[in-house]
């Protein structure tokens, strides 16, 4: 077991095995559920896309903020 692995490492990890479980579901046709302004919500896999889009920092969805002219 690594020793020096920092807290933040680890939430990124987590934060990734949940996007990668929410995209392999929507490509797979299923809806998941989410918890959403004090309720539990369906999403569909047009608005897991749309979520995913939404929240995924631009450094973990092929994207930089740089600009390569």
């Amino acid at each position: 077991m690594r020793k020096n692995v920092t807290t933040e490492d680890r939430t990124r990890a987590i934060q990734k095995g949940v996007r990668d479980a929410l995209r392999e579901s929507a490509l797979l046709g299923h809806s998941v559920c989410i918890w959403r302004d004090n309720k539990v919500v369906w999403l569909t896999p047009p608005e897991i896309f749309e979520e995913l889009k939404r929240n995924t920092p631009p450094s973990l969805n092929g994207t930089t903020s740089e600009n390569h002219e």
